[in-house]
């Protein structure tokens, strides 16, 4: 009988790890082979797995040849790559990474742990931290949607970790993160500009104290001032009495700009958006599931064949998830003009016409309750009526999990 499962092909050259995966689940259409007693090319073209683990520790760099190999075949490049590693560091993933793997499973694993590695892969999870707007807002009207200002992270695969925005809602992901990691964090936070609901809970994320998380920030710079100027005026004894010469993590700061980038295997495209100062707009694909964050962005009355929301729409199209700026009603919006920020309709339009899957409300205005915002949530939804779209408005909540995917 034919498995359901994935075929799954392990070529591992450590006869112990082999021994460890006699223990797989006999359901699994999984074949371990020795390496390397045939050519790898050979086992991987005869079996055609849908999985393949590959040992990156082989004589000869064997296994980055057959990872090469593979992704040059236009029939075999859609298989989903795993490099296995006794090497723990940071060097090593990214070189897997750039090499073309899916996902890197250090040595020793069990054979529980190379399934659950297959099942992990696709994983693209968000988890909403703080989704209102230029200020926090505690208090009775803000039980329901949450109160901490912008910052989600994403989970991607087994274990990489992408955030994004640095507003109050990062120190709710810090002290997720010490209770379910004990605070370890190895992963990138990307922030979209400086302004305060941004940026300014950077000082209060626990794991940056740490040391031996390894944590990327990256932005954008601001004229003539990089982000790690913006940072260290941050925290200059001025502003905030602790220095960032306090962070005791492996933190690497830089500056970023519109393009097309792969951070560890995962695709991340960043565009400028219309809003005050030098501000980037996140789309994240990795394996078929794709994210947009878009947080501060004016969109206005803007001409349809205008070049910028030409641009923007190409950025969005066929988005799975699409977060972006709803910060006004349409009828506060022309006493707000050039301030930065959307109103409901023209943000339902725009994801209609990107061809969007799902339309997260965010950013909200602080002086916009709960009730306010369940308001905004069924005119976004009449909004889409009229327009005949199939696009799903929803709110985004804090606390709230998301599995990406349509």
């Amino acid at each position: 009988m034919t498995s359901p499962g994935p075929r799954i092909l392990v070529l591992e050259g450590n006869e112990q790890q082999r021994q460890a995966l006699a223990a797989v689940d006999p359901g699994a259409a999984v074949l371990v082979c020795p390496v390397p007693a045939t050519p790898l090319w050979r086992q991987i073209t005869d079996f055609r797995p849908d999985c393949l683990f590959l040992d990156a520790d082989l004589p000869d760099d064997a296994g980055f040849k057959a990872l090469a190999e593979t992704r040059q075949d236009d029939e075999l490049a859609p298989i989903r790559v795993v490099m296995l590693t006794e090497d723990e560091s940071q060097d090593s993933r990214r070189r897997a990474f750039i090499a073309g793997a899916d996902e890197v499973l250090r040595k020793p694993y069990t054979a529980d742990q190379l399934l659950a590695t297959v099942k992990a892969m696709t994983r693209f999870q968000v988890h909403f931290w703080g989704t209102r707007g230029t200020l926090p807002v505690p208090g009775p009207g803000s039980l329901r949607y949450g109160g901490n200002t912008s910052c989600i992270s994403l989970d991607v695969g087994l274990d990489r970790h992408f955030v994004f925005d640095a507003g109050t809602g990062l120190r709710q992901y810090g002290q997720y993160l010490m209770e379910r990691e004990n605070g370890r964090f190895n992963g990138r936070i990307f922030i979209s500009h400086p302004h305060w609901d941004h940026l300014n809970c950077l000082p209060f994320f626990t794991p940056i104290y740490m040391s031996g998380n390894q944590i990327s920030l990256m932005g954008p710079p601001q004229g003539v001032r990089t982000l790690r100027n913006l940072i260290d005026g941050q925290m200059d004894g001025t502003y905030f009495p602790i220095t960032a010469d306090a962070f005791a993590a492996d933190l690497t700061i830089e500056d970023l700009f519109e393009g097309d980038f792969r951070f560890d295997g995962v695709s991340v495209r960043t565009l400028r958006l219309r809003h005050p100062g030098n501000c980037l707009g996140f789309r994240v694909d990795h394996l078929g599931h794709s994210l947009a964050y878009i947080t501060d962005n004016e969109l206005g009355d803007l001409d349809p064949g205008d070049p910028y929301l030409v641009r923007l729409l190409e950025f969005l199209k066929d988005v799975d998830v699409l977060i972006h700026d709803t910060t006004y009603f349409d009828d506060e919006y022309p006493r707000k003009v050039n301030w930065g920020h959307s109103s409901i309709s023209q943000v339902v339009r725009l994801a209609d016409a990107a061809n969007a899957g799902k339309l997260f409300l965010f950013h909200h205005d602080p002086e916009h309750g709960d009730d306010d915002i369940d308001r905004k949530l069924q005119l976004a939804r009449q909004c889409a009526v009229e327009l005949g779209s199939p696009v799903q408005c929803l709110i985004a909540a804090e606390g709230e999990v998301l599995e990406v995917g349509r």
